[in-house]
């Protein structure tokens, strides 16, 4: 890895990673960990449509997502279904739409990610993006903490529940789209999950839980991108590995 594109990968990763710790740590308020897991399928066709036309996969990727994001929100308030189930139809639907159109190289690539091949460009959206979506959640913070947690209490205080969960979704959708670049599709689960989950072991107040929720986020993609570089390994899996192993410590932490 050349040093510039080592630096790239570093801001980028790092930028990345706060997003998705600070998005991970409302999505486990609702009990929606593995929405974003699932909720990155629905990129896919978007990625293969950019691949195909040679124009930007990750704004195809967007543009699917919010559309995804759109078509999940609709339906659970026609319904009441339940957004897991949801976007399990959606991602599903998305999945086979993508294996349609894209080669199986271009799936092998868009499954793993590779941020160490970012570009000046890349990192530069990759940052100011990740830079909005903290900026958003923070401002909404107290809105969104209690929506999350009781829609009928956010209610009772003159918020519109159905609107702010809109916005967490796209805010999750976009976050999820600048993710896949760092992870991969398969592997974008950890960024909004395990973080969080370590910072929720140890957290002593909401605040803390937030801002321990991207620091795991940051540290752990900062040492799997120097391990990727040390030893030659991608950096997606290692950041999960490392992650993981931040969790288990928080556990045993905790239980003492």
């Amino acid at each position: 890895m050349e040093q510039t594109n080592f630096i790239y990968a570093l801001l980028a990763g790092g930028a990345i990673a706060a997003a998705g710790g600070t998005i991970g740590s409302f999505a486990l308020l609702r009990r929606m960990a593995l929405v974003g897991d699932a909720l990155s399928h629905v990129a896919l066709p978007g990625i293969a449509l950019g691949l195909i036309f040679h124009f930007d996969p990750f704004l195809g990727a967007f543009v699917f997502l919010a559309l995804g994001t759109l078509i999940i929100w609709m339906v659970e308030h026609k319904t009441k279904l339940p957004v897991d189930t949801l976007v399990g139809v959606v991602f599903t639907l998305a999945l086979a739409a993508g294996a349609l159109l894209s080669t199986e190289e271009e799936i092998l690539d868009t499954l793993f990610g590779d941020i160490t091949t970012v570009s000046g460009l890349d990192m530069f959206m990759a940052v100011a993006i990740s830079l909005v979506i903290i900026a958003l959640l923070l401002y909404f913070y107290k809105k969104f903490s209690l929506t999350l947690i009781s829609p009928d209490l956010s209610l009772s205080v003159g918020y519109k529940p159905h609107m702010l969960e809109l916005l967490f979704l796209t805010i999750f959708a976009l976050g999820v789209a600048v993710g896949i670049k760092f992870t991969g599709v398969l592997l974008i689960g950890s960024l909004v999950i395990i973080p969080p989950a370590t910072a929720r072991n140890i957290a002593w107040s909401m605040k803390s839980y937030i801002r321990l929720s991207a620091f795991f986020g940051v540290l752990g993609a900062i040492l799997g991108i120097f391990a990727a570089k040390i030893y030659g390994l991608a950096p997606g899996p290692v950041f999960v590995i490392i992650a993981g192993v931040f969790f288990f410590v928080s556990v045993f932490w905790r239980r003492r």
